[in-house]
Order: C-alpha cells, then sequence, then structure tokens
C-alpha cells in the first residue's frame, strides 16, 4: 500500500466530486432484449470522440442505466455485454433521457470474437503441467494468448521470430522451443477454430461489480501504444510512460488535455513510474540502464546512472518505489538483469547495492524452476519500512532492511509460480500474486507462513500485479480476461469488474484519495481492440461482496508442486554420478559480486590447460544430459569449481 499525503488534497479537490466540466450532463435510458425485457449487466458507454474519453456504467436490473459527467456534446453511445451484439448509436446529445437500445444474442464469428483470452489459452495443450508452467512465464509476459487478436494468421517463420525475441526474457525450454510454433499454428488455425467447444458465455455482472462507472482515455497514437505503468501526480494529473515510444504522457483528468514528452536523446524503455515525496516523477529506463527525474514544475527531465557511480549505464532497472515517511527520500528499485536491488538519494546521487541471495539460499528453499532470477516486483512496509521484492524467475520474495549496513536480506520460496509485483497492505501482510499459477497469496512476515488463493480458472490465468487499497482490500490485475478483481480478505469474497474494451493487458494499480481505482493498458497494440492503450478510472460505488465468489484459503503441499519436483534428468555418460553430485554444489558468493563472464575469465586463467579441458568434458556431457537447464551459466561455474578445487 502507497501513502501518498501531498495528493490526498489536490487530487481530491480536482476529481473527487466527478465535477469534470462545470456543465456535466447525463445520458440516460434503458436497455432491452428482442422481446423488450430489460437487460441487466450491460456496459453503456458514451464516447467524448474530440476528447478521446468515454464514460459507462452498468444497466440495473431492470436494464436502465443513468451516465453523469458529460460534456453539452454529442456522444457515440455503446452497449456491450459478452454473448450479445455490440450496439452503436450516433451523435446521442448530452441530457438525454430516454435513450432505448435493443440487443441481440451473437452467433458464430461474432460470438468467437468476444471469447476472453482465459477460454482461448485453454485450448492450448500441453505434455504435462512443468512445459505448461514455463510456457505461461515466458510467452505471457507480453500476450493474451489466444484472443482473435493473436490468432491473426501468421508463418511459421513469424512464429518463431516472435518465439525467439520472447525467450529472450529467460528462455523456453528447448523442446518447448521446438514445438511450440507448431503446438499454436495447429490449436488456432481456422478450421481448428471451428471444432473447438462451443463458446458459452459468462453471467452478466450483477451486484457491487455492476455498480461501477469507469472512465478512460485512449492514449498515443493507433499501434504505436506500448504504455506500461500510470501513476497520479498533483492537481487531476495522471501520467504514463510508453516503453516502446519513449515517452511520457501527461493527462489533466479535468480537461482531458494530453502532453507527451519524449525522454532525452540516449534513454530508452520507459517503464516504471513513481512520484518522489516532492511530487517529482521517477521512471526506470530500463533498456539504457538509467533513471530518470521528471521535474514537475520544470517539466524537465534529470538522468542518473542505475548503477553505482562512476558508471553511466546499470543493468536493467525495473520496478520502482519511494517509501513517503523516508526523510532521505530514497528511490528503491529492482534491477531485472541483476541479481539486486539499488537504492538512490535524489540528492547527493549516490547509489547503492544490495547484492540478493544465490540459488539455494532462501529460507524454506523449494526448487523452483528458471532461468535466470528476475528481480520483479517492490515495496515498502508500512509497519516497520522493510523493503520487500520478489523474484519473478528465480520464484522469491525477500526483505531488505534499509537499516542494516547489508541490508541483512532474507528471501523465501512461495508455494506456487512466478510472484510478480507484489504489494504489502497497511497490516504489514505481504500480498503476491502467482503469475504462472493463476493464484494470489497472503505471506505473514512474521510467523513465515503462507495462505494462497485460486483465482476462478487459475490454470488459464496469468494476474500481473496487484496492489492493497487503504481499507486493506486487494485489488488484482485480471490481465487474461479484461478485468480487475477484488478480494476482500475479512469475508475471502472476490468480486470481479469487466473492463469495458477486449485485450485489456494491465500492468499496475493505483488509487486516489475518494478510492477510486486506476490502471493502465498496455501492448502489443495490433491486439487491442481499438490498437490505442488506455488509462483507466474505476470507481467501485459499491464495496459489498454481493456479486462475488468465496475463495478458501490454504497451504498447498509442497511435496506435490509440479514445480519443486526433481526435474528429470537423463544422465547416463561416463560421469553421470559426478554430474550430478556437482548438481548439488553451491556457487561460491563471490560469483554473485561479480558478472559471469569477468568471473569465469579470472578463474579459467588460474587453472591449467588439462583442468580446461576437463571441464569442457564435463559441460558437453552436462549439456547433451539436461539441455533445459535453468540458469546455465550457474551449472558451468559449478563445474569449473569442482575442478579447480578437486581434479589437479
Amino acid at each position: 500500500m502507497k501513502t501518498k499525503p501531498f495528493l490526498k488534497i489536490v487530487f481530491a479537490l480536482a476529481i473527487g466530486a466527478s465535477a469534470i466540466f462545470a456543465e456535466a450532463k447525463n445520458i440516460s435510458g434503458k436497455v432491452t432484449s428482442e422481446n423488450g425485457k430489460g437487460l441487466g449487466g450491460v456496459f453503456v458507454s458514451a464516447q467524448d470522440i474530440e476528447n478521446r474519453r468515454s464514460t459507462g456504467v452498468f444497466t440495473a436490473l431492470d436494464g436502465s442505466f443513468t451516465i453523469g459527467g458529460l460534456r453539452d456534446k454529442e456522444h457515440k453511445v455503446r452497449a456491450r455485454l459478452i454473448g450479445l451484439n455490440d450496439v452503436w448509436l450516433e451523435d446521442i446529445a448530452a441530457g438525454a433521457k430516454s435513450v432505448i437500445i435493443k440487443m441481440t444474442p451473437a452467433t458464430g464469428w461474432k460470438l468467437e470474437k468476444q471469447r476472453p483470452a482465459d477460454s482461448s489459452f485453454s485450448m492450448l495443450k500441453f505434455d504435462d503441467t512443468r512445459d505448461k508452467l514455463n510456457f505461461k512465464m515466458f510467452c505471457t509476459y507480453c500476450h493474451q494468448i489466444g484472443t482473435v487478436p493473436f490468432r491473426t494468421p501468421e508463418k511459421p517463420v513469424d512464429w518463431e521470430t516472435m518465439i525467439t525475441k520472447m525467450d529472450g526474457f529467460g528462455g523456453l525450454y528447448k523442446h518447448s522451443q521446438k514445438t511450440i510454433i507448431k503446438r499454436i499454428i495447429d490449436t488456432y488455425k481456422d478450421d481448428a477454430v471451428d471444432s473447438w467447444p462451443k463458446f458459452a458465455p459468462p453471467a452478466a455482472p450483477h451486484g457491487s461489480a455492476a455498480k461501477a462507472k469507469i472512465t478512460w482515455w485512449e492514449l498515443g497514437k493507433r499501434y504505436e501504444s506500448s504504455f506500461h505503468d500510470l501513476e497520479l501526480g498533483p492537481n487531476g494529473l495522471a501520467y504514463a510512460v510508453n516503453i516502446s515510444k519513449h515517452y511520457l504522457v501527461t493527462l489533466d483528468t479535468r480537461t482531458d488535455k494530453q502532453v507527451y514528452k519524449k525522454f532525452p536523446r540516449g534513454s530508452y524503455g520507459p517503464h516504471s513510474i513513481e512520484p518522489d515525496n516532492e511530487g517529482h516523477m521517477w521512471v526506470t529506463m530500463c533498456a539504457t540502464g538509467q533513471m530518470a527525474k521528471y521535474d514537475i514544475h520544470k517539466k524537465e527531465f534529470e538522468l542518473y546512472s542505475s548503477a553505482e557511480a562512476p558508471a553511466k549505464r546499470g543493468g536493467y532497472p525495473h520496478t520502482l518505489r519511494v517509501n513517503p515517511q523516508d526523510p532521505e527520500g530514497l528511490v528503491w528499485y529492482t534491477d531485472a538483469g541483476r541479481n539486486s536491488v539499488f537504492s538512490l538519494h535524489p540528492k547527493t546521487k549516490h547509489v547503492k547495492e544490495y547484492r540478493l541471495l544465490s540459488a539455494n539460499q532462501a529460507v524454506a528453499a523449494g526448487k523452483g524452476e528458471s532461468r535466470g532470477i528476475t528481480p520483479y516486483g517492490l515495496d515498502f512496509s508500512p509497519v516497520d519500512g522493510m523493503i520487500w521484492y520478489s523474484k519473478l524467475n528465480g520464484n522469491r520474495i525477500g526483505r531488505i532492511d534499509p537499516n542494516a549496513p547489508d541490508g541483512d536480506i532474507k528471501e523465501w520460496n512461495p508455494p506456487f509460480r512466478g510472484p510478480r509485483r507484489l504489494h504489502i497492505a497497511p497490516d504489514g501482510m505481504i500480498w503476491v500474486p502467482g503469475f504462472a499459477s493463476g493464484v494470489f497469496a497472503k505471506f505473514h512476515p512474521k510467523t513465515e507462513k503462507w495462505t494462497v488463493y485460486d483465482l476462478p480458472n487459475k490454470d488459464n490465468q496469468i494476474p500481473y500485479a496487484l496492489n492493497v487499497a487503504p481499507n486493506g482490500h486487494v485489488w488484482i490485475c485480471g490481465t487474461h480476461n479484461d478485468s480487475l478483481l477484488r478480494f476482500n480478505p475479512d469475508t475471502e469474497y472476490l468480486v470481479t469488474y469487466r473492463l469495458p474494451n477486449r485485450v485489456s493487458y494491465t500492468r499496475e494499480i493505483e488509487f486516489d484519495a475518494d478510492g477510486n481505482v486506476w490502471t493502465s493498458t498496455s501492448g502489443p497494440s495490433r491486439h487491442m481492440e481499438t490498437g490505442f492503450g488506455a488509462i483507466i478510472k474505476l470507481e467501485p460505488k459499491d464495496l459489498s461482496d454481493t456479486g462475488g465468489v468465496k475463495l478458501k484459503g490454504y497451504m498447498p503441499d509442497r511435496s506435490k508442486l509440479t514445480y519443486e519436483q526433481p526435474r528429470p534428468i537423463n544422465y547416463n555418460g561416463p560421469n553421470a554420478k559426478l554430474l550430478a553430485k556437482i548438481d548439488e554444489t553451491q556457487v561460491p558468493q563471490a560469483y554473485f559480486n561479480s558478472k559471469h563472464q569477468p568471473y569465469v575469465d579470472a578463474r579459467m586463467k588460474t587453472l591449467t590447460n588439462n583442468q580446461k579441458h576437463r571441464i569442457n568434458i564435463l559441460w558437453q556431457e552436462k549439456r547433451r544430459a539436461d539441455p533445459d537447464m535453468p540458469m546455465p551459466g550457474h551449472f558451468f561455474v559449478r563445474i569449473m569449481e569442482h575442478v579447480a578445487k578437486n581434479e589437479k
């Protein structure tokens, strides 16, 4: 949970009363079926095309609706409910009071286009659970897999290019690389889709899920919108960063005005954005290893290295956070390219690196399974100021004590796969989304116990991020089903709020002082329904459990978790027993205080030619026996250290 005192008053005054326009008007009416029966749970929106803003509400049980806060202009009105054909009405004047919309059932391809990604993804079959988890970890990084835009006909070479690019994030299993292209094409080609089970639309939203008001603003140019994170600033301003086009957009939610500002030449990949204690916006420039500060008054950028001075560039700075209770205002961020978390002093520009734990050093360590480590999510505890982080591919969460010189770092393996963007509740509980596992969980920092909750249809869900509202409710990105989810920890009820546009890949969640929920949609933009990214504001109106589903928290039996089972390794060569023994050894801590190649080069200089030859023999045998090994560099170092110490 983030508490931002400087925002509470000014932001509330700016937008808290929905006074976006002094002349705000309403559009009201009723949505019915063909036979005139009122339809509840239909999302009706009014689009202000000139200002790129749309506002919508869900119909009541009798089909009635009222959309408020509109400019005195004509609007384009849309009615939408999964299972029914969209209805568009042109040139509806603000102030209209008796708009009648009749909807008809969707069939054939029109119905298929409404199928959310989690339903389509379920059609993609894998040989075992381990392979599916691996695919979810690396290919759903950026894609809602299985939606109609995803199924756009591609040549095998195009799929191969895309899979190879995604593999750069950490590594599909080699056997997955060889089979996944054919698997995707066979699953999603047109005639295969014809043989799928008929899509059964979900029930219409009801209860608290149908009492929300949703406003969204289109951003950027069509098919150029790859917006990642957003942040709320003072005076009704919202900020978002475009990670592929390298600019910052400022949205004035009172006037709908958008201002675009390019980052300085030579700085690329804006990823995470966060205000410091003076309201200035900080941005991680992941592609160039920099940190950028945007002065909200001067409207200028200042660049910092994300590494220790005097380095000009760092690794891959990712998620950042600033604790408003910290008098120094340190900027904390994860580095997804290193096994590190950094702190940056905004005044002195001093950067401090905290090297995180190596493999096998976690508390209650499970096997995990992944290539790479990828420190990812980050947050501070409002209870004691501790810094908590997640390792997405390394399958850990960890804690840094900012008051200890060395950070007093501890790590834990969660009982699920893919901890991503975690957040901490007002009571100090750590809430973590399980990206690959389709779950979310609570970790008690004192008892070190986990409580896990399965999302509905969990095997096909990818919860990217979550955040905890000041009232303790946990909001989760329904990244694979175009929704936002609200979980009440006291009652264990989960409420799903459907978002207005299809293929809404949400990345982060923020809150304003009025309890409204904000998020942004990301790419690939060519998959999105409109081709535009968006900033989204959801006003929940009703925080009861009505319309939700009851979940049951549990602690999984680790011995039965697929990713914690020993990986099958076909050791049958002349050094099989030795390699199995080497697998159990530790990677030296000195390795983690360096980079891979410099460490290896320095170590190799101390070895004889016979030792080098022996390392090569063992390494080639290891690669043949275990082509899908996670973190191959670690295995090579283990072999090298064994030979250096034991085979003179």
